[in-house]
């Protein structure tokens, strides 16, 4: 005696069986980690990506690869049987960086039929002190009028004294106007002339609340040609 399948239950029956093939074996905790750290205040930044094997025969990591040379990621073993646990430990060295870095860990095991996995690992490097924009822009023959970028401090650590040097010296005019006092600031910067292509990095240095002294720089340029920066821009 034969049983006789419904079409559509076979169908049903493939598709279980593709995905049981499809589903990946090492099942991960998260794959993006964030943090948040102020510049120079930690030489390495650590997280953990954890996993586990939910298949039901060992599985082997041959490979977790940064995306740069900055990154590290290290396994204590590479091979993990069935309902085992691991963790993958990232350290990242910021260095002089600052900003938003993304760094990746790709993750290859030994399963043909899955690709490799991508780990994501977000910093945010705060600065001390930030200026936007950084470049503010003349033609050459423009009125030398003002023009004004924002100076930022971290809510921890206020300014209480800020000052502003050019180089080459007597290149530019540079004033600050508080906004809201030692959190921000409107900073307007003047080329003394736009007779002719000038180039000027402004110093901004600052004495913060608890006593050190931290630095930025905002650039003048007077262009020959092209369009001028405005604060609007």
């Amino acid at each position: 005696m034969y049983l006789k399948a419904h079409p559509i239950a076979w169908f049903a029956l493939s598709l279980f069986c593709l995905a049981r093939l499809d589903a990946s074996t090492l099942v991960w905790e998260k794959d993006k980690i964030s943090a948040e750290v102020i510049e120079g205040q930690q030489t390495e930044v650590k997280a953990s990506f954890p996993f586990k094997n939910t298949g039901d025969h060992p599985v082997t990591i041959t490979d977790a690869r940064p995306s740069c040379g900055c990154t590290t990621a290290a396994l204590t073993k590479s091979t993990y049987a069935p309902g085992e646990s691991g963790e993958i430990a990232v350290v990242f060295h910021p260095a002089e960086r600052t900003g938003l870095q993304e760094k990746t860990i790709t993750v290859t095991t030994n399963e043909p039929s899955q690709p490799p996995t991508k780990l994501l690992f977000e910093i945010n490097i705060k600065q001390y002190l930030e200026v936007t924009p950084r470049l503010v822009a003349w033609r050459v023959g423009d009125k030398p009028s003002e023009k004004m970028v924002i100076l930022s401090a971290l809510p921890a650590y206020p300014i209480t004294e800020i000052t502003a040097q050019d180089e080459p010296a007597g290149t530019c005019v540079t004033r600050f106007e508080v906004v809201e006092k030692g959190q921000k600031y409107k900073v307007y910067l003047k080329p003394t002339s736009t007779a002719q292509r000038e180039n000027t990095s402004v110093t901004i240095k600052a004495k913060l609340a608890d006593n050190t002294e931290k630095k930025t720089e905002a650039y003048i340029f007077v262009n020959p040609s092209g369009p001028s920066q405005s604060d609007d821009d």
